[in-house]
């Protein structure tokens, strides 16, 4: 029985050895199915604008009507061929998304123990990670040359305007993977408390997708679709919170549970229940004062002054060293709102 866990935990460690390697193939995979349908649109561009310049340069040549009839059906047909190859393509990509998928989980299952109970979270943390790999990735999908760094920003948000929809499927096709082996886990163990929290974590990246972008190359495609994104943010927000409550339900009295329930709050941006959360965990913890140091700043952060205040005597009292950090976010978060409200 020892020999078979020495087993499984070597081979669970020369699986997370392997890890960056496979994910380097798969992101690799990746890069050139994306980079094949932006050479295939940019060739279909240049082909058509090379027959209507011909058609344009070589018309006062072009007066029988033969002739003509033949340049515009060239055009017509290359259109035509065109429209035919972007609906084929397009259809195809998301089962080439789904292969890659495939071809990473076969390669992790293979590198596992075969008797490891914990196999499904292992490699559904395998792909939330790799998800992870992705952020951003449709800005640097292309080696910029250092002629053109003058305009690195702007072809960076060209890139990103062209595969932010084939980034976002992939994460997509990957977060849901790691859900089902999520699923797959907690069926055969329905009290893992570990399982409920890791999957708790894979709705919340799955929400993430869906929340507003930072970038500004990504904001306007956001607000076109702002409906759409918000619904499927609240969808994985709300089964995020339901696993969360699980925790709560089955050990109320943990401290990590508590801290699991903080942070998915604080990821959800859902800061009233972080606090509640946290000052539960202060009611285990008392004397943590840097658990305490984090309340102050949730309470100043959502205009709660007075608690923020009596937080920040307490550890002035205390002669905790961050305290004087705690007062300097005295109000700023609602100075700034009320400005923006105002002009």
């Amino acid at each position: 029985m020892i020999t078979q866990m020495n087993n499984s935990s070597n081979e669970n460690l020369l699986f997370q050895e392997r890890l960056p390697h496979l994910y380097r193939t798969i992101l690799g995979s990746f890069r050139k199915i994306t980079r094949s349908f932006a050479l295939f649109n940019v060739s279909f561009a240049a082909l058509f604008t090379a027959q209507l310049a011909a058609v344009f340069f070589y018309s006062p040549f072009l007066s029988q009507p033969l002739l003509l009839a033949l340049s515009l059906s060239a055009l017509f047909l290359t259109v035509f061929s065109y429209f035919i190859f972007l609906f084929y393509y397009q259809a195809k990509k998301p089962e080439q998304f789904n292969q890659l998928k495939q071809q990473f989980v076969s390669s992790a299952k293979k590198q596992l123990a075969t008797c490891d109970a914990g196999q499904s979270l292992t490699i559904a943390a395998s792909l939330v990670k790799l998800a992870a790999h992705l952020d951003d990735f449709e800005e640097g999908l292309y080696q910029i040359p250092t002629l053109l760094s003058p305009f690195k920003r702007l072809l960076e948000g060209f890139s990103t305007q062209c595969h932010w929809k084939d980034v976002l499927r992939f994460k997509q096709t990957l977060l849901h993977s790691a859900i089902d082996e999520h699923l797959q886990q907690i069926r055969a163990t329905p009290t893992d408390l570990e399982a409920h929290a890791s999957l708790a974590n894979t709705y919340i990246s799955l929400s993430k997708l869906f929340a507003e972008p930072k970038s500004p190359a990504l904001q306007r495609a956001y607000r076109k679709r702002k409906e759409v994104f918000e619904e499927h943010f609240l969808a994985a927000a709300t089964l995020a919170m339901e696993e969360l409550q699980i925790l709560n339900h089955y050990a109320p009295n943990d401290p990590w549970v508590h801290e699991q329930l903080a942070s998915g709050y604080h990821d959800l941006r859902m800061p009233q229940e972080e606090i509640r959360e946290v000052e539960t965990l202060l009611q285990l913890r008392p004397l943590d004062r840097d658990l305490l140091f984090r309340l102050g700043l949730l309470y100043f952060e959502q205009g709660n002054n007075a608690k923020g205040l009596k937080v920040y005597e307490e550890l002035k009292e205390a002669n905790y060293q961050k305290s004087q950090d705690l007062i300097m976010a005295y109000g700023s978060p609602q100075k700034s709102r009320s400005f923006s409200e105002i002009f």
